[in-house]
This record gives C-alpha cells, structure tokens and sequence, in this order.
C-alpha cells in the first residue's frame, strides 16, 4: 500500500505526513502539525494516468532556497513554490513549546499581587492572590497571543482570574472550571466569554460544571463587538466590559447588577480593526505591500475587506463609519462615546500617535467625550495594525470607565485635550530681528539646491539604509523645505547676515548631527564675513566656506579622510579658494564622495559598521553634498 498523502492547502500540493512535518518543523510545534495533519489537511488520492503522475514536491530545504525543482516522471520539470512559513519566524523563547508559560511567568515576576495555579502544562490560569472571595468574581481569557488581554488585566477594578490556552487557542474546560472554583466565593462569579465558538462551548460547559459540581453561583456573558462580520465576533471592545465590571464589582455590587452591567455593555460597544500585514510570527504574509484588510479577526483571520493602502486619516474614518453604522450603535449617544485605540501587537508608538490624531480630527472626533490609549490591549501578536472600539456613554458608564484600578497595565480612561499653543520665548526665533533683503542670483542658488536636495530624498535615505538609520534624505529635504518656505524672509542681499540666518533656522529645522554641523558650519561663514570685512560672495565666499568647514571640524572632532560630508565639501572649498569656480568645486566634490567608497569609517553615521557592510557605497552625507554642488555648477 502506498504510503497515504494529504493536499496542504497552503500550497495545494500533495505530501506525506513525514514530508509535511520536515517542512514545518522548527517554525510550529509538534502537535500543532499533527493537528494541522488531521484536521485540515485534505485527504487525496492521486488519479492514475498512462502518462504517469507527478512526483509530489517535496517540502525539504535544498541548497538552492529561491527556485527549488522537482523532478517529474514527464519530461517536463516543474518549479516548486518558494518556501513558505511564517514571515517573520524569529522569536525571543527557549523553547516554543514552553512559550505561553514562560511568558505568563514573566508577567508574574513584573506584577504585584499576582499569582497562577501549579497545573502547568494543560490548566494555565493566573489569579488575585490579594482576593478575598468576599465580592463578585470576575474571569475571562481565551488563547494567548493577545496580550496583555487576558492576564496582564487581573488586578483590583478589573479580573480577578484569567485563563490562557495556546497561542490563538481556546482553554479548555478544565482550566477554565480550575480558574472559577479557585476565586468563586458567596456573592458569585461572572465569566466573560468572547464570541468564538472554542470559548463559547469550554466557557459555557465550564459554568455549568461550577454549578452543577460546587454548588457556585456562575453567570455568563457573551461578547460581539466585531461589526466587520456576521460572525460577531468579541475582539477588543471586551475589554470595556472588563473595566466597568470589574470597577462595579470592587463597588460591591451583586452578580445579578454587574451581569445586568455586562449586557447593557455589550449592547453598546462595537469595534473594527485594519492591518497591513498578517500575523507575521505564525504564517507566510498574504496581504500585498499596497494592500490593507479591514475587519481582520484577532487570530489572524483575513479581513472582511482587502483595500488599497490609504492614509491614516481616510482609514479611520472608514473604521469609524463602520462602527457607528452598525445595529449597536443604532442609539442616540447624547453623552458621546468612549473610544479604545488599540494596537494589534506591530505598531510603532509614534504611529499609534498618530492614529490618536487622526480619531481626533475626524468628523467623529467631536462625539468622543473619553480616550483609551492608543495601547496594546488586545494584539494579535505582532499584526501591523490597530482596532477602534466605540461605547455609547452613560453617566454609569462613564464613572465605572474612569474608576481607579491596580493593573499597571490599564492606560486610563481621560477627557480629549486639544494641542494647545504659546508663542516661542523672545529671542529664539531664527527670523526674528531679520530684514529681509533681495537678491535674484542668491536665491536662485539657493533654490536649485534645496529642490536638488529634496528631489534626492529616496536617493539618500535608501543609501543611507544600507550603512546608517535612512534618515539622511528625509533630513535634508526637510531641512530644504523649511529654507525655501522662508526665503522671502532671508536677507538675500547680505552675505554675513544670510549665513547667520541660515545658521540659526538649520539648527532649528534640521535634526541630527548633520543639523548642528552645518549650523555651525554657516555660523563661521558668518564669523568670517564679519572678520574680514568682506561684503560680496565673490570677494569673501571661498574663505568664508574654507573658515566655516574649519569651524565644523573643531566641533566635530571629524576631518577629511573619515569617511563623512567633509570628504565632499572640503574639496569642493579648495576649488573654489583655486579659483576653479562652482563645475570645479561640484567636480572636486564628486571625486570626494567616490573616495569615500572604500574610505574606513572612523567618524559618522559608518564608524559602527562592519566593512563588508559600508565597503563600495559612497558616504550619504558626502553623496548630498555632490548634489547640491551639481545643482549649481
């Protein structure tokens, strides 16, 4: 009998489970490939053909990653697909196996008053150890992989208990009954379900257990805030439900008040979230680099939607409608709502500022009365996106949001503020005791080399990215910008006061230490204007430049030779003081910048990088300043 073969539905292809497991081994666990094995992949037989059939590809690493072949019984070779697993495979654990307990350990090591149960591996539940059973319990959980929900939220005003399965995996019943009967005293316990049908049936049976074998007063509730699906599933806006519940049952509330609480949540909290990416740490990437999915599940679940990538302004509007046009949210909401900015798990900070921004100046911005993060509350891991949970506000609710709770983890709920704000102290604006001056050739000058500079914005920063932080082209157009916005304001006609000018909006404008040098650097322009007595750019230019690089280097500590801007500009000032005018300066700085390629590092942006990462590319500052020169030669 041949040996039996499956189709994997992330390939369509057919393997045997000894092909399958080498394939996945070392990116899933063991027991999840079987699982994957029996339960998903689809049993096939191979038809029979006179021609013969096919040899399945095999899902082995050969020398060759990019174009695997596999050797058919036709004449015909065909290529196999390229490798496929998680798109991002790299994980901060010992064992992937041990992942989910070493983390809850960890938690417990960084918050007070926590503990877990000593059931390790199959009942993972951690709890209140300052509980005293002698209000209403509060418990919920799912799988991890959404944390910190479920247990980075127990603490007082919040859960008392919360119970973890694997990753994006249910707990079983066992675990969640152990998490009931450990906090579960006189006044009852009500368990938070999240609208999955694994929760749904261990919850619920687990309540029943409770019940029916301790003798313990157990309610349930269901959550369904999702609105991208018909599903509605429980996603981030559960943890609204979490808050109030829990600040209500620290208020000593009964079971049957904060249950009725639960409901009237629930019935008015909806979310939906968007992502440019999939769970990248668990499987292959599926969504395109100019794509985004809205209405993604919290497991990794395509979205509802694939849409083009869009700005963040339009996509939270979208969210937002989404949201308010639901069955939910059908009420008046006179009072205004709450609004959860949650990251998915791959969000940058800053970026998560920026979406807050957003929410804020969106046509809904005004209806939202309170501010939860933006934070990671509820992730899927490390998806490269965010959720928007809106609750329609009551006094109750409103007092229960912003009641005070132990988790350290809990962002706060707090009133929007508007960014307010005061003029610059006197004396600090660059423009300040200015007047400005014309002059067509100088500001035709300065025009080429600040449009060079930001036409070379990519140009730079991809340089840049390969020895630096890919910042160097986005500094300078910058930088460029802020200088051609103020040109008017410019003493065009006065060469020593334009460079102080210039001097003062660089250090102002532009970042980094390329900001501060070359402020400098306009600094000694100035200093020697004013010490030679010098009024044109003819008569002065040349040594002014020379003087001001000087002024920069003994800054900077940098000279030529050291693989930085200098190895282009010093060139270029040379040029000009041997009369070789702007073509021999812009020349003399481009055979500066070529020098640089296989220059040692030993200041700058390169002087950490290893040779066989700097050796061959010219230095970005060094390349910016051939630009600029270029543009006016």
């Amino acid at each position: 009998m041949p040996e039996e073969r499956r189709r994997d539905p992330e390939d369509g292809e057919l393997y045997t489970y000894e092909e399958l497991a080498r394939w996945y081994a070392g990116k899933y666990k063991k027991g999840d490939i079987k699982t994957y094995w029996e339960q998903t992949c689809v049993p096939t037989r191979a038809k029979s053909s006179s021609k013969g059939s096919p040899e399945p590809k095999a899902k082995a690493k050969v020398k060759d990653k990019a174009k695997v072949k596999a050797k058919a019984k036709v004449k015909a070779k065909a290529k196999a697909k390229p490798e496929k697993g998680p798109a991002n495979p790299k994980r901060f654990v010992d064992d992937l196996d041990n992942i989910v307990r070493d983390g809850m350990d960890g938690l417990i090591w960084f918050t007070p008053n926590l503990g877990r149960l000593d059931t390790f591996p199959s009942i993972k539940v951690v709890f209140r150890t300052d509980w005293s059973k002698d209000k209403v319990a509060l418990v919920s959980g799912g799988g991890a992989g959404h944390e910190p929900m479920h247990g980075g939220l127990v603490g007082q005003g919040l859960l008392t208990a919360a119970i973890s399965g694997e990753t994006f995996a249910s707990p079983t019943i066992d675990a969640v009954l152990a998490a009931i009967v450990q906090v579960t005293g006189p006044k009852g316990c009500l368990l938070i379900i999240k609208n999955y049908t694994g929760d749904r049936l261990n919850f619920t049976l687990a309540a029943q257990r409770a019940r029916d074998q301790f003798g313990l007063k157990v309610e349930t509730v269901i959550t369904r805030d999702d609105v991208a699906t018909v599903a509605e599933r429980g996603v981030a806006g559960t943890i609204f439900v979490h808050k109030l519940c829990g600040a209500a049952a620290e208020a000593n509330k009964s079971l049957e008040d904060v249950k009725t609480l639960a409901d009237s949540v629930i019935d008015s909290t909806a979310s939906e979230g968007v992502s440019f990416s999939s769970v990248r740490r668990l499987k292959a990437e599926m969504i395109r680099n100019n794509k985004m999915e809205i209405g993604l599940g919290i497991h990794g679940e395509p979205g509802a939607r694939t849409e083009d990538k869009a700005p963040v302004s339009k996509i939270v509007s979208s969210l937002l409608q989404d949201i308010l046009k639901g069955k939910r949210m059908e009420a008046a909401a006179p009072e205004g709502y709450a609004c959860l900015i949650n990251n998915l798990g791959g969000v940058p900070p800053l970026e998560m500022c920026v979406v807050a921004n957003a929410v804020m100046k969106s046509e809904y911005g005004s209806k939202i009365k309170l501010l939860i993060g933006p934070a990671s509350l509820c992730t899927s891991l490390d998806m490269n996106g965010f959720s928007l949970s809106l609750l329609r506000l009551n006094a109750e609710f409103t007092t229960y949001l912003k009641a005070p709770t132990s988790v350290g983890l809990w962002p706060a709920a707090v009133a929007p503020c508007a960014p307010t704000t005061v003029p610059i102290p006197a004396g600090l604006d660059a423009m300040e005791s200015v007047t400005p001056s014309s002059d067509e050739a100088v500001a035709a000058v300065m025009k080429k080399v600040c449009a060079a500079l930001i036409a070379a914005k990519k140009e730079l920063d991809d340089l840049d990215a390969k020895v630096g932080d890919a910042d160097c082209g986005s500094t300078m157009a910058s930088a460029s910008q802020c200088v051609l916005d103020a040109l008017d304001k410019f003493p065009l006609a006065d060469p020593q006061l334009l460079c102080r000018a210039l001097g003062s909006t660089l250090s102002k404008a532009m970042g980094g230490s390329s900001g501060v040098l070359l402020s400098i650097m306009f600094m000694g322009m100035q200093a020697s204007f004013q010490k030679a007595g010098k009024k044109s750019w003819t008569e002065g230019g040349p040594q002014a430049f020379m003087d001001g690089l000087q002024a920069m280097m003994d800054a900077g500590g940098a000279t030529t030779g050291m693989r930085t801007m200098l190895d282009a500009l010093v060139p270029a000032a040379q040029a000009l003081l041997d009369g070789k005018g702007l073509a021999g300066a812009a020349d003399a700085a481009t055979a500066g910048m070529e020098s640089t390629k296989t220059m040692a590092p030993r200041a700058g942006r390169t002087e950490n990088v290893p040779e066989s990462v700097w050796k061959n590319v010219v230095d970005p500052g060094a390349k910016a300043v051939a630009i600029a020169l270029k543009a006016i030669a």
